[in-house]
C-alpha cells in the first residue's frame, strides 16, 4: 500500500515536468512562426533593392557601350 502511494507520487513529479518541458518545447516554434514572416517581409525588401540595383547597373551598362 505504501509502496502504490509511493509509486503514484513518483508518477505525478514525472507528469509535471514532462508537462512543462512540453510548454518549454512550443515555446521555440512560436517563435519561429514570427521569425519566418518577418524573414519573408524582409526577403521581399530586399529582392526589391536588389532588382532595382539591377536595373540600375543595367542602365549603366547600356550607356557605358
Amino acid at each position: 500500500m505504501k509502496r502504490d502511494i509511493r509509486l503514484l507520487k513518483q508518477l505525478k513529479i514525472i507528469e509535471k515536468h514532462l508537462a512543462k518541458n512540453e510548454k518549454w518545447f512550443q515555446y521555440p516554434e512560436k517563435k519561429m512562426h514570427v521569425f519566418e514572416k518577418e524573414m519573408d517581409d524582409w526577403n521581399k525588401e530586399f529582392l526589391q533593392g536588389v532588382s532595382e540595383f539591377e536595373k540600375i547597373m543595367h542602365e549603366f551598362e547600356k550607356k557605358m557601350e
